[in-house]
């Protein structure tokens, strides 16, 4: 197995991708606001580290990779939000295209609403 080096830490590239994602427009539904995600996070790994994309070796490459939409679980209670688990991470996604990523201890680190200027947390 090829040995790659990051050329930015893990950290500071899940900054960059929080960033780019904040800076983009919001979103008008799930399938916009998943792809955006998958998008974004791709090109900060594609742009910041020399580890080619590679979801086979997901867990020892070191790169960051979208959450899989196998991984794509209900939310009890809100047929309009889906959840998305990765590694340290889960990405609620609302129909209306919000955003909502928190850590595994339940703590929010980005939330944007989508482009109807609702939040995961105000969609019904």
């Amino acid at each position: 197995m090829a040995e790659y080096q990051d050329r930015a830490s893990k950290a500071v590239r899940f900054e960059e991708f929080l960033r780019r994602l904040g800076a983009a427009p919001p979103a008008s539904d799930f399938n916009a606001a998943y792809r955006q995600l998958c998008e974004i996070l791709n090109a900060v790994e594609d742009e910041m580290t020399d580890i080619p994309f590679d979801p086979e070796n997901w867990q020892n490459d070191g790169r960051m990779y979208p959450p899989q939409f196998d991984n794509v679980r209900p939310v009890p209670g809100r047929d309009d939000v889906r959840q998305l688990r990765s590694k340290g991470h889960r990405t609620l996604i609302a129909d209306n295209g919000a955003i909502e990523i928190r850590d595994l201890s339940g703590q929010t680190v980005f939330a944007r609403p989508g482009s109807d200027g609702r939040s995961v947390q105000e969609t019904t």
